[in-house]
C-alpha cells in the first residue's frame, strides 16, 4: 500500500508534467528550498521555487520528468528520475538550441507536515552538455 508520502511524490511528478506552478506551490512548505545542484542554483521559499520552475518549463516547454524509482520514509525520500524536452529558451550558461534531451537524474529530499520541504536534484550535466551543444572535434 502507498503511504501518503508516496501519493504526495505522485502528485508532484504530476504537477511538473502538467507545469501547473500553483499546484507545484500548494505541495510544497512556504519554506521550501529547491537546489539544482549542477546549475548551482539555490531556490528558497514558494516565490523563488516559482520563479525557478517559470524558468524551467519557458527553457524546455515540453520538459517532463519520468520517475524510475523511488523510496520514501516519514521524513525524507530519494527519486531516480528522466528528465526530458526540448532546449527552446536559455538554461543558466546554455543558450537555446532547439536540440531535445534526455538525461538521468536523482533528487534527494525531504517531508515536513504533509509537504516537500526541501530537496536537492543533481542529474548528468556532462550528458546535457553533449545533447544540447555537441562535442568539439
Amino acid at each position: 500500500m502507498a503511504s501518503n508520502n508516496d501519493n504526495l511524490l505522485e502528485l508532484l511528478i504530476e504537477a511538473e508534467n502538467s507545469h501547473d506552478l500553483e499546484r507545484m506551490l500548494s505541495l510544497m512548505t512556504d519554506d521550501v528550498i529547491i537546489e539544482d545542484v549542477p546549475f548551482g542554483m539555490v531556490m528558497k521559499g514558494k516565490d523563488g521555487v516559482k520563479q525557478g520552475f517559470t524558468g524551467f518549463f519557458t527553457a524546455a516547454p515540453d520538459f517532463k520528468v519520468e520517475p524510475q524509482s523511488w523510496v520514501t520514509n516519514d521524513r525524507s525520500f530519494a527519486i531516480e528520475v528522466i528528465y526530458s524536452g526540448t532546449h527552446k529558451g536559455d538554461l543558466p550558461g546554455l543558450p537555446a538550441t532547439g536540440n531535445t534531451f534526455s538525461v538521468r537524474g536523482c533528487s534527494i529530499g525531504e517531508f515536513e507536515n504533509g509537504k516537500i520541504k526541501g530537496r536537492r536534484d543533481y542529474w548528468d550535466s556532462a550528458s546535457l552538455t553533449k545533447q544540447l551543444v555537441g562535442q568539439p572535434e
